[in-house]
């Protein structure tokens, strides 16, 4: 693993220096604005009571907003990029720089400050000259503690185009490449343990006290390593086979990342639960198709929605654009042969991946076909997912047929490429076409004009095993067998993105509407 993470690593050696470079100008830019920030914060806390509480309230709720909430909420404030990574990862540093400065101030002796004042010192010296000096190592401990966490934080900023080590990761994650996942990780963990050492150093040279808690500290860093490690390798040895070991009676039902996936796994689960004796249990949000595909053949998952068109290309590596009953018939037979997966009936509607530009834009520009966009492509900015840019069937084969030439291309998360155009910071969008949010932000979803993709029919894939165990799955499914149009799951789709209702809570009442659950 070593020698091909090492070889992996030379061969990217031009991006991997470019997205570190990237990740140390976020990390020390978000940090520098944050003690630009923080120390005022800290100072005017400790000098004002009246203001105290509110000061440390504020920036406490910082800290319990999740990441990629808060980036999300900014991008239409400040776009996408530097700005949002910066902002939101100041926030996240400000709490322990502005705590600690409070802190080291309101520790100070009183007879020292009593002595400064009977030397005479204004407010503002006695500060400068010996309260600041005094906390100067609590300070520093703060700024340390900030520091440290921002550079892991700053992965997140892969999500919205800004680049850095997070980079590797999130196309790790979508590819199911655990070397990008480690040309991300490891970088991004040694930088923040030699920057905390070196600001250790400086910490611990202001204050004599402190050596001999690192020796304490060291003691018991060891002592939670090797007692981690032995967990980890007895884990390992012994308990990964049962990790995810069921009852007879229990199924396990899985899907990927995003709505359409949720709302139909939540069908899924639902009629099994209703219609059979079996315990369902609830594995989402597990990503990639190279994940779930993993899972499913490992015996993590037992039944998961997938997509023929997904299937055919992406695992079955064919290329040749067949019908949509062939493409099943292929899919079927192959999956059975190759994997003893079987694949059951379809859902009865298509899901197919293209880009999408505003209607206005697609009016301004006569573009309706990709042939259209791929004229004018040098003068565009493309926002899409790790998935979409990387996977053989998704951008790479329209860019063979197209031959696009985007004058850049922004990897971001599939929910956020959709706030992205909506506040024109780019051109053109990756899109599903059964996502309701096409109607909503009025976008024109682009002709696949060179017939370069297969049909992409949702169905259920199921262990063989699983199924002659338990025949009454399929019979509890059969209803949802052909049944769910383009429109029908749009407008589940609509209900979650758009109403901001439950995918779990939409895929009931489908079901009592349906009369399903009776």
């Amino acid at each position: 693993m070593h020698s091909s993470l090492f070889s992996f690593l030379v061969n990217h050696v031009h991006v991997f220096i470019k997205q570190l470079t990237t990740h140390i100008a976020l990390s020390f830019s978000a940090t520098i604005l944050a003690i630009l920030v923080g120390l005022p914060l800290g100072i005017w806390a400790y000098q004002q009571s009246s203001v105290r509480k509110i000061i440390l309230s504020i920036t406490s709720v910082f800290q319990t907003i999740p990441s990629l909430a808060l980036l999300a909420l900014l991008i239409p404030i400040l776009g996408i990029g530097f700005k949002p990574t910066i902002v939101t990862l100041m926030f996240y540093a400000l709490l322990p720089i502005t705590r600690n400065t409070y802190t080291g101030l309101s520790q100070l002796p009183k007879e020292t400050i009593e002595a400064a004042i009977g030397l005479g010192f204004t407010r503002w010296q006695r500060l400068r000259m010996v309260e600041l000096p005094i906390a100067t190592p609590i300070i520093i401990a703060g700024i340390r503690t900030a520091t440290a966490m921002t550079i892991g934080i700053t992965t997140i900023a892969a999500f919205i185009g800004a680049g850095g080590l997070g980079t590797f990761i999130t196309e790790g994650l979508a590819l199911n490449d655990s070397r990008l996942i480690l040309l991300g990780a490891i970088p991004t963990a040694l930088l923040a343990l030699i920057v905390d050492y070196i600001i250790a150093q400086l910490e611990f040279s202001l204050s004599a006290q402190k050596r001999q808690q690192l020796r304490l500290k060291k003691t018991k860093l060891t002592t939670i390593i090797l007692l981690a490690g032995f967990f980890i390798f007895s884990y390992g040895k012994y308990g990964s086979n049962n990790f995810f070991s069921k009852s007879k009676n229990t199924i396990v039902v899985a899907s990927k990342n995003f709505t359409e996936s949720y709302i139909l796994a939540y069908l899924m689960s639902e009629l099994i639960e209703k219609k059979t004796k079996l315990h369902v249990i609830n594995k989402f949000n597990l990503g990639s198709t190279a994940v779930i595909q993993n899972a499913l053949l490992k015996g993590a998952i037992d039944i998961y929605p997938e997509y023929t068109g997904t299937a055919y290309i992406a695992i079955l590596k064919h290329q040749r654009i067949l019908s949509p009953r062939k493409t099943y018939k292929i899919v079927s037979v192959e999956y059975k042969k190759r994997f003893n997966l079987i694949w059951l009936p379809p859902f009865g509607f298509s899901n197919m991946q293209t880009l999408a530009v505003t209607k206005y834009f697609s009016k301004a520009h006569h573009i309706k076909t990709l042939s259209d966009l791929s004229k004018i492509s040098s003068q565009l900015t493309l926002a899409a997912p790790a998935a979409f840019l990387k996977r053989g069937d998704a951008f790479p084969a329209l860019q063979n047929a197209y031959h696009f030439k985007f004058k850049n291309i922004i990897q971001m998360q599939p929910d956020l490429v959709y706030d992205a155009i909506k506040n024109k910071n780019v051109q053109v969008i990756e899109v599903f076409t059964t996502d309701a949010r096409i109607q909503a932000f009025n976008l024109k979803p682009l002709k696949d004009d060179k017939n370069i993709y297969p049909p992409y029919y949702a169905a259920a894939i199921i262990q063989s095993n699983i199924l002659k165990k338990h025949p009454e799955i399929r019979s509890a499914l059969e209803p949802l067998f052909g049944s769910i149009s383009e429109k029908t799951i749009r407008q589940l789709n609509a209900a979650v993105t758009l109403q901001h209702r439950t995918p779990k809570a939409v895929a009931h009442q489908f079901l009592m509407e349906k009369g399903l659950l009776s």
